[in-house]
């Protein structure tokens, strides 16, 4: 079964959560593109990714645990047992019922995790309509508009942190990736700083920014 948009939003959402608990940038492996790919398309909810995710990391914190968890699949084993636990409370013979996927409020949700500065972006957001591909081809569309406008208004000290962050985690993948896969990761690794830097969310579905508040 080859890769759809979809898988891609879904992995990026994670990636974005992953990014964010570890606080410093990172690029996850196609083994992990790949653990990330079969949880979606067994329809394991992001909401119980993310809430595994963030107490694997506090635990750590709570031990003082030395070094940074640097792959989805050290996680996956508790994201995993977790889905199972989850799938247990059904009674036989039933189905999990999705959560509602409500297009309209996700695009609220993210409009209003976009920095005051972006209101006009805001705007484009929650005007969007169609069905949730098109909205989603829209969102990347925007999203990469916004990352362009962002890095091209960095003052030069700014640019200067943004690649030096980048070059730091790029040195940590020399001999393990080729110079073209290198080459290919940098502008990943930069969106990935900018993102942290200015507060800007993923714009997708699927982000975790997009999830309504209860």
């Amino acid at each position: 079964m080859g890769e759809s948009s979809e898988d891609h939003a879904y992995f990026q959402a994670i990636e974005e959560v992953f990014v964010r608990l570890r606080g410093a940038p990172l690029l996850l492996s196609p083994a992990d593109w790949q653990v990330a790919r079969r949880w979606h398309r067994d329809g394991v909810p992001l909401d119980l990714v993310r809430r595994v995710l963030e107490e694997i990391f506090a635990k750590r914190k709570e031990r003082g645990a030395k070094g940074k968890i640097s792959s989805l699949r050290y996680c996956a084993s508790a994201i995993e047992a977790a889905w199972a636990d989850l799938r247990e409370l059904t009674a036989p013979g039933e189905r999990l019922e999705a959560p509602v996927f409500d297009p309209a409020a996700r695009l609220q949700a993210l409009a209003t995790a976009l920095p005051p500065a972006q209101s006009g972006l805001a705007l484009r957001v929650v005007t969007l309509a169609g069905d949730a591909q098109e909205i989603e081809e829209s969102l990347a569309a925007l999203d990469a508009e916004m990352l362009a406008t962002a890095s091209a208004a960095l003052d030069e000290p700014a640019r200067r942190e943004v690649e030096a962050a980048v070059e730091k985690t790029l040195a940590g993948l020399r001999g393990r990736l080729s110079a073209d896969e290198l080459e290919r990761s940098r502008e990943r690794l930069g969106w990935q700083v900018l993102r942290q830097r200015l507060g800007l969310p993923v714009l997708s579905l699927f982000s975790p920014d997009a999830e309504p508040a209860e």
